[in-house]
């Protein structure tokens, strides 16, 4: 089964900027001017889920919501009891996930956005039995891919993608039968799953 599944796949390069362009939120922050405590938030409303958190260095997460669609373009955050440090705010959606540092001293509140990270999700389209995996990588770091038999946990599947900005990969499991497969999508230290059904 694994060799049939490995014969028939195409690896094919895809360019998804043009989706991520279209649907990314892209947002600003800002400290209130005689509150350095104070930290607004800007973000284009969207119709899409969306979900703004607040980590400390250690990655605990300080505050969380979820946006079915987010409702209004600015939201303000007042950190009066936190102690000095690095924190994160972190706003993720269906396209990525973006992280920026915000730096707070006794005296002022530094938003460091040049130093952030964005982590580009894949994107998993179906088209009968071809799922179709691709991903923007614009660091060019290799993306893993693995697919197991959701109903065995066998891997049928296992590569690296190396190539461009952004990167792709035809799955065509026609020879393969129905079932359920489990995708495993590692880029940059970030791991995402997705279950298909065929």
């Amino acid at each position: 089964m694994k060799n049939t599944l490995r014969n028939s796949m195409l690896v094919v390069v895809l360019s998804i900027a043009t989706l991520a362009m279209a649907r990314a939120n892209d947002f600003y922050l800002s400290v209130k001017s005689g509150d350095n405590r104070t930290v607004d938030l800007f973000v284009e409303q969207s119709n899409h889920p969306m979900s703004i958190s607040f980590e400390d260095a250690r990655g605990e997460i300080l505050y969380n919501y979820d946006y079915k669609k987010l409702p209004s373009s600015a939201k303000r955050y007042k950190f009066d009891n936190l102690p000095n440090g690095t924190y994160f705010f972190v706003l993720e959606d269906d396209i990525k996930i973006e992280r920026v540092p915000v730096v707070f001293t006794n005296t002022k509140t530094i938003v460091e956005r040049e130093k952030g990270e964005i982590v580009y999700k894949p994107y998993f389209r179906k088209d009968n039995n071809v799922i179709s995996v691709n991903i923007l990588t614009i660091d060019q770091s290799p993306v893993s891919i693995k697919v197991y038999n959701e109903r065995t946990n066998a891997l049928v599947h296992e590569e690296v993608l190396k190539t461009g900005k952004s990167v792709g990969k035809r799955f065509d499991f026609s020879t393969i039968g129905a079932g359920s497969y489990r995708f495993e999508v590692v880029h940059n230290g970030s791991t995402f799953y997705k279950t298909v059904s065929l």
